[in-house]
């Protein structure tokens, strides 16, 4: 590997609320979106890189489209930025001839890295023989001072993908994740746990089925009843979360830790098992409108009355 360049495009990021207190909010607003911007490449060029050794690296943000009001999903730009990088390293070791996990391994610059990722590998069993229409997908994510991999596990074949679901959408299932952290110092390990179970599913959802449709001006979801997050039936049956044992003295960071390695690992897996690179998500998104669009006049729709009838 000689250079690695990456461009990463999006609408504008607000940062009009600033980082908490009145100067940077003042400093967002700034006319011509001058302040804006900065704190965008700033929160970018902090956040961002690329952990392995692959010569020259470029990592450029350009953010275009002012015209919607945006703010931060968890993560920021991580899960789009690692996601569409883990999808080219996977690729990158098919080309190579090699292993994923052996590929990582041999480019990875940060030996913490190394020990969770070989953590995840051993404790899913990587490279175990499954199904056809299923495949395993393996990624990693170092941000502040911790280091993230995730194994999956995912179920794309059609007795799965076309079950019917009330309400909601089925799809790939993934069925087993392992998600392990080196957080640093840890002072309350179940928290971890739970925050990690969480970034998990947000990176599940952004991967497989949460999508915002625009059309003439509207987005078709209402609300959390029909924007897909990550529902009980598309949790993983088995979920576990490994908090590596840390020689630091200082917390390395958690809250959003998880999200990025999760919507890669179930990218990549999603790739291994159909034989197609997603390039766009969630997969789902150009698939027919699986819900009943509520109207626009009024803005709020009335409340159900028949809500006992739904109850089980």
């Amino acid at each position: 590997m000689l250079s690695f360049e990456q461009r990463h495009t999006s609408v504008k990021t607000d940062f009009g609320h600033g980082f908490g207190d009145l100067f940077s909010s003042i400093a967002a607003k700034l006319p011509t979106g001058l302040g804006n911007l900065t704190l965008a490449q700033m929160v970018f060029q902090l956040t961002q890189e690329i952990p392995y050794n692959f010569g020259a690296v470029t990592q450029l943000l350009n953010e275009t489209d002012q015209r919607f009001s945006t703010g931060a999903m968890r993560n920021i730009y991580s899960p789009d930025v690692r996601t569409a990088t883990e999808l080219v390293i996977d690729k990158l070791a098919a080309m190579s001839g090699k292993d994923p996990l052996a590929f990582r391994l041999a480019h990875l610059k940060d030996e913490k890295v190394k020990v969770v990722l070989r953590k995840v590998a051993a404790e899913g069993q990587w490279g175990r023989r499954i199904p056809a229409g299923m495949a395993q997908g393996i990624a990693i994510h170092k941000e502040y001072h911790g280091a993230t991999a995730v194994l999956v596990e995912i179920d794309c074949r059609p007795e799965t993908v076309n079950r019917r679901i009330r309400d909601g959408v089925g799809g790939p299932r993934v069925t087993k994740a392992v998600v392990g952290i080196d957080a640093g110092l840890v002072v309350n390990p179940t928290g971890v746990e739970a925050q990690m179970i969480g970034g998990f599913n947000d990176g599940l959802a952004m991967a497989l089925t949460a999508s915002c449709h625009l059309k003439d001006g509207h987005f078709l979801e209402a609300s959390w009843d029909n924007y897909f997050y990550t529902r009980q039936w598309n949790v993983p049956q088995d979920l576990r979360v490994v908090v590596m044992d840390s020689t630091s003295d200082t917390p390395g960071g958690v809250g959003e830790a998880g999200v990025a390695a999760s919507f890669a690992a179930v990218a990549c897996a999603y790739a291994r098992a159909t034989g197609r690179m997603p390039t766009s998500f969630p997969i789902n998104h150009a698939d027919p409108i699986t819900f009943d669009i509520k109207s626009f006049i009024p803005s709020v729709p009335e409340s159900p009355t028949d809500g006992l009838s739904r109850t089980y």
